[in-house]
Parts: C-alpha cells; structure tokens; sequence
C-alpha cells in the first residue's frame, strides 16, 4: 500500500522563488503499442504553458531517452532538485507509469508527486492506493500546476487547489472541480506548446530503423514510409462530444468540470500559425497529424475556409508544397465537396471511427447514424486518391456470431480496396466510458492482476468485455490466441508489422474459424496471400515457410 503522505498537500511550506517541475510522459515499454510513437503532446503543451510563466520545467520521456529508462529517471532525479514531479497515465500504461512514480518518490521523497492524465482523471481513488501521489490532477493540467506553482512561491498550502483531487481528512476523496479552458485560454496553451523543443527527429531515426527504411526496394516505397515516419502531430479540440459507449473521451473534461463542457478549437487562421511553427521547428517534416478525436463535424464551418487557406499558404511559400495532413473525422460529416477540398489541400489519410460494420453493434456503440454512409465516402475517397484509415472493435458484449462475420468480410474487402485498418479483438474497458461502468457488463469484464515493479503493490484492472454470447465468446478469444502466434512469429524477424499487416493477420485467423463455425467468411489461402505480399523482404523460401506456418483450428462447440 502507498504511504499516506497528507501533511504534504495541506500544510503551509517554505516559499520558494522557482519551484520546478519535471513531468514524465506515459511510459509504454512496448514501443508503441499503447501510445503513439511520437513525443507525449499534451506533456510539452504543459511544459510549455509553465515555461511561458517562469516556472522551470523539465520533459522526461521514457519513451526517448539514453538507456535504461528506469535508470535514466533516476539520474535525471538525483542530478538536481525537484519541487513537483507530475506522472501522466493512461489505462494501458498504468502499471508502467506507476514504476516510474514510485521510482520519483524514492530518489526525490520531498518532491511533490502529482498524478494526471485519463486515468487519474476517472479513478483518483486508485492513484491515491497504488501510487505515492500527493495530488491528482482533474482534466486539464495548465490551471492546476500553475496554481500550484504559484502557491510554492508564497509559502501557501497545496489544500483545496482547483482541478485537482485530494485525500480528505477522514478517508475518502475530496474533488475540487475546475472549469475546462476556454477557447481563448486553449488557443493560448497550445501556441505555447515548444515545438522546437521536442525530440521529433529522435523518434523518427527510431522508425525508420524499424520500418527497415533504407532496404526498401524502391524510391516510391521509400518515400511513402518518410511521409508516414515524419510527422508531428498537432492538436487543435479540447475533446469529442460523441458520446461514443466503449469511449471515455466524451466525459474526460465533464468530469473534471462536474458539468457539461463547452466545445473549444483553434479557427483556420489559427491553425496555419501552428503549421508554419511546425514547419520552422522541424524543417524535413513530411506530414502534419491533427491528434483531435474529431477534425471535422457535421456542421463544420472551418473545414473548407482551412483547406482554402493551406492551398494558399503552400502557393505563396508559407507552407511546403510537399506537406500533407493526416486528421480523424466523423464518416457522417464526408461529402464531395469536402473531400475534394481536403484533397487538394494535401490530406493523404483520413482516420474514420467506423468501429464495425454491422449495423446492429453500431447500435450498441451509439454510432447507428453512420451506418448508411460508410460504404459511399469510403469509395469517395479512395477515388479521389485518399487513404481511408478505420479504427474496429470486431465483437460487441451483445454481439452475434453473424456480426463478428459480417465485419471481417467487409473489412477484409475494403483492405483489398486500399483502405488501412486498426482492428480491436473486443472493447476495452477504459475508465470513465458508460460500457466500463454498466452493471449488466460486469460478469461478462475480465480482469487482469498487475504488480508495480519494484514494489510490492498489486490491483485487479479490467482489461476486456467479452461478448456475452459463449459462442461468440469462445471464438473472439480462440482468433486472439491465433493472432498472437503469428504477430509473434513475424515480429521474430526483426520487421516493424504497421496495421495493415496487422489487419490482414486478424483476417487470416478469423477467416478458418468463422467457416468451421458455419459462417461465411474470406478465404483464409488467398487472405494469407495478400498478407505475404504487404510483408518487406521475403524470399522464396521465406513465403513457403509461411504458408506452412499455422496453428491448427481450434474445434468450436458450434451448438455448445
């Protein structure tokens, strides 16, 4: 169990002139599979937002940096004084963050330890119990570190702090609500995040070692994974309003608010100034991804005023001719003119949360809207020569057999088509989203035990909601097995598997099970097919291998 550290938070302590701070990102030791493999934005957003105040400030990714990265915290920590060391967490690193957490509390033991972040945001009770956190820190992090901050300069005590969450007098959780930024503030905050600050050029050497750049066969080859590998991404949303069942992003600032937040975003103008930063900071950058939930709306009223302004800047030279976009949109809000615009402007890839392809899981996701227009704006913009990228869960809690099926063969056509994918095997039960709190999902939740590193501290997570059909149940789970054991295989060679190889893998597995089952399905040979086609480097000899290489099929009780 943490130790109970409340004297820090409440009582009055020394004034300091400069306090500083050192904030650490999530920590995904997995390179990637729970984070993006870029710098950890809304971490620099508030490096940046404290520098602009006075207030010395230090990034530490342990994503990024020399050695060891437990080991190199350590260092960074003993090397000079800390005064508050904020932690950012997400659901899926936790169990990483908290190592590192511990980890500040044992070489700095005066430090003020502040958790934040998603996770911290929905769960501060858990923080307080498995983490040596002082504070919690409610949604947006400007308000409450310069807070903070300012009162560390007069001596003041960090008790009732706005946005923040703090161990009350006898037991329990005390919850100091905070209003979300305001458009202006938000515009102010992300203008102050230190592009030129941030090790963008780090990360990109690092995929393009992974991704075997270099080895490519062909210049257009190569050059296609340089526009994918250099990007910097660039948030201009406070948060999306969807309200999505499986999602948590819809309550994240609600409720660090305790109401109904307002939705914020940079204008067009605004959203240039940021690119031609980005472009000043990092010269060889190839693409811009817009890292909102949502880029465009329904009712958008920026959309084409920005696509008009990029084209403009890239003719006057403000912006380079070769730089493209990436964004997330909501399907629903695609039409011609939108597209078209979009394209010309230099969007190569547009991220859609189609999420399945059966109308009835749509339902239970609160997505039905879209349903009618998924298949129209997916060959619209692949005519126009855009990329559609789609992220899907492929089963539901109340799914059926029929509409596990019915999503891997129109996802399986629409990568063939040219279309990219992120497949997800089940929902994830993400604090904060209204499936990880429905009482009728918990016997179908399972669970995992973690343990701190170093410590001696374990909690049971919710890690999957499995669908409540035992059928389905049982052949989600015998596919995952499948697929572990050839993302294993394949990553044994030392090649990078990007989601379209992924995707493709998820087909190959699903596609003999689902016929055993008596359901129509892609045919798993020519699946493999394709599969072997999108893998770089394979000889003769190495594509036979792989097309022995396979696990049997599970046998299915179908009637079970």
């Amino acid at each position: 169990m943490a130790t109970n550290r409340q004297h820090l938070p409440k009582n009055a302590r020394e004034a300091l002139a400069d306090p500083r701070f050192l904030l650490i990102g999530p920590y995904d030791p997995h390179c990637g599979e729970y984070t993006f493999l870029a710098p950890p934005l809304g971490v620099w957003r508030l490096a940046g937002f404290l520098d602009s105040a006075g207030i010395g400030v230090e990034v530490f990714d342990p994503n990024c940096c020399d050695g060891p990265p437990v080991k190199a915290l350590e260092q960074l920590l003993a090397a000079g004084r800390w005064d508050v060391i904020g932690i950012s967490t997400t659901g899926m690193t936790l169990r990483f963050d908290l190592e590192l957490a511990h980890v500040a509390r044992r070489v700095a033991p005066d430090a003020v330890i502040v958790a934040g972040g998603m996770e911290a945001t929905f769960k501060p009770e858990l923080m307080f119990r498995v983490g040596p956190f002082d504070l919690v820190v409610l949604g947006e992090g400007e308000k409450p570190l310069l807070e903070i901050a300012q009162r560390m300069r007069t001596g003041q005590p960090l008790k009732l702090v706005g946005g923040t969450a703090e161990r009350a007098p006898g037991g329990g959780i005390n919850r100091i609500h905070q209003h979300a930024l305001t458009r202006e503030e938000l515009r102010d905050a992300i203008f102050k995040t230190p592009y030129e600050r941030m090790p963008y050029r780090a990360y990109w050497e690092r995929l393009e070692n992974a991704y075997r750049v270099g080895g490519l066969p062909s210049k257009a080859d190569r050059e296609a994974r340089l526009a994918e590998i250099r990007s910097v991404r660039l948030i201009t949303l406070n948060y999306c309003p969807m309200g999505c069942t499986f999602c948590s992003s819809t309550n994240f600032l609600q409720s660090a608010q305790g109401s109904v937040a307002s939705i914020a975003r940079l204008d067009p103008d605004e959203c240039i100034t940021m690119m031609k930063r980005i472009v000043a900071a990092h010269s060889d950058v190839r693409t811009i991804i817009f890292q909102d939930d949502i880029f465009v709306f329904t009712k958008d009223h920026r959309i084409l005023p920005l696509c008009e302004a990029i084209v403009a800047a890239k003719a006057n030279g403000e912006l380079p001719q070769h730089l493209q976009f990436i964004s997330t949109n909501r399907i629903d809000a695609m039409n011609p003119e939108r597209l078209a615009a979009m394209r010309q402007a230099g969007f190569r890839v547009l991220g859609f949360g189609v999420e399945n392809f059966s109308l009835s899981i749509l339902k239970e996701f609160n997505k039905a809207q879209i349903f009618k227009h998924i298949e129209p704006v997916l060959q619209e913009a692949l005519d126009l020569g855009i990329t559609p990228f789609l992220d899907l869960i492929l089963t539901s809690p109340r799914c059926s057999l029929r509409d596990f099926a019915e999503t891997i063969r129109k996802a399986y056509k629409w990568l063939l088509a040219g279309c990219e994918m992120g497949m997800y095997p089940y929902v994830i039960p993400f604090s904060g989203a209204p499936m990880a709190a429905d009482p009728e999902l918990k016997p179908h939740t399972s669970y995992t035990q973690r343990r701190v590193n170093g410590t001696a501290i374990e909690w049971s997570q919710p890690t999957k909601i499995l669908p409540i059909d035992p059928l389905v149940r049982e052949i989600i789970l015998a596919v995952e097995e499948k697929f572990e054991i050839w993302l294993r295989h394949l990553e044994s060679r030392g090649t990078h598997l990007p989601s379209r190889v992924r995707s493709l893998i998820w087909v190959v597995c699903a596609a003999p099970i689902l016929a055993q089952a008596g359901e129509e399905a892609p045919d798993r040979d020519e699946a493999l097919e394709q599969l072997l086609l999108r893998l770089p480097g394979l000889n003769a000899a190495a594509r036979a291998s792989l097309r022995r290489f396979d696990m049997p099929v599970t046998a299915i009780a179908v009637n079970a």
